[in-house]
């Protein structure tokens, strides 16, 4: 339920204000002078760890549990590196984003219109339990494939 309810949020924004409004995070900055940086910086972290948190909690017993201290270190490493590796390229591809994103912005309440048609789709098929079945199908799909048993790996 939930999910479709923020479907039809999706499918409403554009047409009741309160729902459509734009957060400007230089406005916000200015506000908070020079403590901004910071706040924003451990607003990001809290979020994040959620996220973060229990992948990165599986890592370090991996790396404890492991063999060697070497293999701890890459393990920790490749971590590190997939962490790192899209904040890097983002900051190297910002001009470019920049221009990227202004284009998308023209098309802006098409993309949040079919965001909340799929979030809408997908809370009914949970509801009804089609999701699973789909599911299930998907796995009879790919059985001769291998990709049937990600979770293994």
């Amino acid at each position: 339920m939930v999910i479709i309810a923020l479907g039809l949020v999706f499918l409403l924004a554009p047409f009741v204000g309160r729902l459509n409004r734009e957060w400007h995070v230089d406005a916000l900055l200015r506000r908070a002078s020079k403590g901004g940086p910071l706040l924003v910086g451990a607003a990001f972290a809290l979020a994040w760890t959620p996220c973060v948190g229990p992948t990165l909690a599986a890592i370090l017993d991996a790396a404890a549990l492991s063999s060697s201290a070497a293999h701890a270190a890459i393990l920790l490493a490749f971590y590190s590196a997939g962490l790192a590796i899209p904040f890097l390229v983002t900051a190297l591809a910002f001009d470019r984003a920049t221009n990227t994103f202004a284009r998308v912005k023209r098309h802006f309440p098409i993309v949040i219109a079919v965001g909340g048609v799929v979030l809408v789709g997908m809370g009914l098929l949970i509801l009804t339990g089609e999701f699973t079945i789909l599911n299930a199908k998907a796995n009879t799909l790919l059985q001769g494939t291998g990709l049937n048993n990600i979770t293994s790996i």
